[in-house]
């Protein structure tokens, strides 16, 4: 088990966080099943990963509640929803294409199958994206966010979601209270798999 004492601090990332937690998250979710899919060569993949997270992280920022730790090895980005996940970025379109190149179409996909997906008119939280960079993985960052965020939704009686990127992710999420709802089937490659955590009054135990 992790000591608390050797776990680091948090903080509710600012504007001048953008470039450090657009980083963690370009470092920490460049190996999972669906980046493979997204961008099959790797080291395409994590020039794309990196300008993906420069394009979206700055909407997290300021319409949602980031966190990062202090020693920038891990991040989460979290936003509250009336329903639908529907963020409008500027130029959105046009600057996915210029991040993503060939790869476009399949970020495309990946976004139109995750909306599709997403909770209907349910007032919830949704964990957009959580990070640990692969040298500080298996220290509890992952728990120390997620207990972050829940006290937050607990405490305005609120419903979380996410998708996690693999079973591996999944059985992490179950442990903070997360059941599988339905799998997430994106286009041809790997499905993400959806999950809600009701709030603690809710949740028998």
């Amino acid at each position: 088990m992790t000591s608390t004492s050797t776990v680091p601090a948090l903080r509710r990332a600012g504007t001048g966080d953008v470039p450090a937690v657009s980083a963690v998250l370009a470092a920490a979710l460049n190996d999972t099943a669906i980046a493979h899919w997204l961008v099959p060569d790797r080291a395409e993949r994590v020039e794309v990963y990196r300008r993906y997270f420069d394009l979206v992280t700055p909407w997290f920022v300021e319409h949602g509640t980031v966190y990062l730790t202090a020693d920038g090895t891990a991040a989460a980005a979290w936003v509250r929803l009336d329903g639908r996940f529907e963020p409008e970025i500027d130029g959105y379109d046009r600057r996915l294409a210029e991040a993503c190149g060939a790869a476009t179409e399949r970020f495309v996909r990946l976004d139109e199958d995750m909306l599709a997906a997403h909770p209907d008119g349910l007032t919830h939280d949704y964990l957009a994206f959580l990070g640990v960079v692969p040298a500080a993985q298996n220290r509890g960052l992952g728990s120390r966010l997620l207990r972050e965020h829940h006290r937050v939704t607990d405490a305005d009686g609120l419903p979380a979601y996410l998708e996690a990127t693999g079973r591996r992710n999944a059985a992490l999420y179950a442990r903070h209270g997360y059941a599988d709802t339905d799998p997430v089937p994106i286009g041809d490659g790997p499905p993400l798999y959806a999950m809600l955590r009701p709030p603690a009054g809710d949740r028998a135990g």
